[in-house]
């Protein structure tokens, strides 16, 4: 593994609404490469956040300031991006419930954004009741970012959104974390969409086995291997150390409408997320125990894990991590995370280009 060059995507100094988290990336057929992440923001935990775009024409070296995809009443978090074809993208994104803010998480906002935060909080109650209710969204955009379309809801979130088939299906494998219905809340389903992203339908369950609490299973990303099988890996907690994360992986054979294999991964780190090459796919994942930093693995055409680890970045604290990467046309790899740059007191979004 090469590493070709360190850099920076996003990066502000003099805001108070500096913070850049949750980022995830594509690139198109030219190597255009597309970053969104929830930015604009106070802190981790702060209603401030909006969904902003970020776009590269010379392989990551430098990014054009950030284009809005979208700001809502609530904060608006971990968006994915999904690169279709002809200049159509796919973005993802969620937003907690005004009430949950009003109420469950005041403290966090209150250490993270202060009586800034607080106060838009405070607004809340002045929204109309249907701008209220958080949930998972989608949009298209158009014209390589220029243009976006109307937003939809979908009952599914994952951090990284959904992946696009090589029958053009577009597989979104994510949790039902805001759902009110008891029946679904928490759980993990397949949806699909065979219009380019028009339209999603249901497509099956995802059941984790019984030794596993639905509150110990969140962020899920997938890749469809060589052979047709889809292999999923999610963000588990399985111990006392609520940064501790490592990786529970499942696969479908029948193109997400059930899950078998159920295994731990043994990795430490999370939230994964892969990127399918001609052999298999590339594992990126954060660590939020030291050593901190970015680490990647190979996935082979069958889907097995490698022991070998790969050391992609270095960082300074546990507030890091969700990288995500892009294949470019000429074989090399675009990963982009979030992590305080060199002593700055806000999180920005940093990059690695690099080769196997």
């Amino acid at each position: 593994m090469e590493i070709l060059r360190q850099g920076i995507a996003a990066r502000v100094t003099d805001s108070f609404f500096a913070y850049h988290a949750w980022p995830s990336v594509c690139a198109d057929e030219n190597g255009t490469i597309y970053v969104v992440c929830s930015g604009m923001r106070m802190g981790h935990m702060c209603p401030f956040g909006k969904i902003v775009l970020f776009k590269s024409r010379d392989g990551g070296v430098r990014f054009d300031l950030p284009r809005m995809v979208c700001d809502s009443f609530l904060d608006d978090r971990d968006p994915g991006i999904l690169y279709l074809g002809g200049g159509r993208m796919l973005v993802t994104r969620c937003a907690h419930h005004a009430e949950t803010y009003e109420t469950e998480f005041t403290e966090w906002l209150r250490q993270d954004s202060g009586t800034a935060g607080l106060g838009l909080v405070q607004m809340y109650d002045t929204i109309p009741a249907a701008a209220r209710v958080g949930g998972s969204f989608y949009r298209l955009l158009t014209d390589y970012g220029a243009f976006t379309l109307p937003e939809k809801r979908i009952p599914v979130h994952a951090t990284h959104g959904p992946i696009l088939l090589r029958s053009g299906e577009i597989l979104y494998l994510g949790k039902a974390a805001f759902s009110t219905n008891p029946d679904e809340a928490n759980r993990f389903f397949a949806y699909a969409s065979k219009d380019g992203g028009e339209t999603f339908t249901f497509k099956g369950n995802c059941v984790p086995p019984a030794a596993y609490r639905l509150d110990q299973l969140y962020e899920v990303h997938c890749t469809e291997l060589p052979d047709g099988r889809i292999l999923a890996l999610f963000r588990t907690h399985l111990t006392a150390d609520d940064h501790y994360f490592t990786m529970l992986r499942a696969v479908s054979e029948d193109g997400g409408i059930s899950w078998k294999d159920w295994a731990e991964t043994g990795i430490c780190g999370s939230p994964p997320h892969l990127c399918r090459t001609a052999d298999g796919a590339v594992l990126t994942y954060g660590r939020r125990i030291p050593p901190y930093g970015i680490y990647g693995r190979r996935v082979s055409a069958t889907g097995e894990i490698s022991d070998e680890e790969f050391f992609l970045a270095a960082c300074d604290d546990n507030d890091i991590g969700y990288p995500a990467t892009a294949a470019l046309p000429d074989g090399s790899l675009f990963t982009v995370y979030y992590a305080r740059y060199q002593g700055d007191p806000c999180a920005s979004l940093l990059s690695v280009h690099w080769r196997l």
